[in-house]
């Protein structure tokens, strides 16, 4: 799964099904979602098939959810292998969230309705996304990021619309979420290297499973989880204003840009 945002909207690409508010029973199949605006040049039209055609995308394999609000604001939780993207337009929320792992078509409706529970105010609109990539799927990793990214949205729906918020749930020191902020990092430099480049510090590549950039490694509490806090692909100047220019580009083309003269 890739994500960003662009013309006003965020895009998760990458996509095999997704569940949820207006989709059918045990959701369907596709290879793109978006939070879009509704559109003022064409209400006829929905808003997410209307961002759909503007992004170059195929309306018929996309869905998504239409917000009154700045998707800049966007808050964005991961807890190992799942992430949850949270919009807060006054009261309403929309979330939207992706796991890796597979989640079976008869069990969605219990998925979704569990994670809806977990958050404080109950979001109006609901998706679920999966790459069915990984084994069954917890519904605590997903319960957390939800409330941990709506309770985040709702705190940030009056704040200037300057770049997502970033949340990580980290197991140092005793499980807890940590922001991420630009200014004032306590980390900075992470990596110790020249020049380095913070505007993928949330690696939308996560995880990648390429063993030349990391490791899967066992958690005491979360089981297998792709470690790659070695890395330093996206902090390199040259890939980060690669990937911002082109954020759909591949792997393995970030890695020729990083072996450029």
């Amino acid at each position: 799964m890739r994500y960003y945002t662009k013309e006003g909207s965020l895009l998760l690409r990458g996509i095999a099904t997704v569940a949820g508010t207006d989709l059918p029973p045990g959701g369907r199949a596709c290879t793109a979602l978006l939070l879009a605006p509704a559109s003022v040049a064409c209400p006829a039209m929905p808003g997410v098939e209307l961002a759909a055609t503007r992004h170059g995308l195929d309306p018929r394999a996309c869905c998504g959810l239409v917000t009154g609000a700045d998707v800049r604001r966007t808050v964005v939780a991961q807890y190992d292998g799942t992430m949850a993207f949270a919009l807060a337009d006054g009261d309403a929320v929309a979330l939207v969230l992706w796991t890796a792992s597979r989640v079976e078509p008869a069990d969605t409706e219990t998925v979704l309705e569990a994670i809806a529970a977990a958050c404080p105010v109950r979001p109006v609109g609901l998706l679920l996304a999966s790459d069915g990539a990984g084994g069954e799927v917890a519904r605590g990793p997903l319960r957390e990021a939800a409330g941990a990214a709506v309770r985040e949205a709702l705190a940030r729906r009056n704040a200037p619309a300057d770049g997502p918020a970033f949340l990580i749930y980290s197991r140092f020191g005793g499980g807890h979420w940590v922001a991420w902020s630009a200014e004032g990092c306590p980390y900075y430099p992470c990596h110790r290297m020249e020049h380095q480049r913070c505007d993928f510090c949330y690696c939308p590549l996560y995880p990648c499973g390429d063993e030349t950039l990391g490791e899967e490694v066992i958690s005491s509490t979360a089981g297998a989880v792709w470690n790659c806090s070695a890395c330093t692909l996206l902090h390199e100047p040259a890939v980060a204003d690669h990937l911002r220019r082109n954020p759909m580009a591949s792997l393995a083309e970030l890695k020729r840009v990083n072996c450029r003269p």
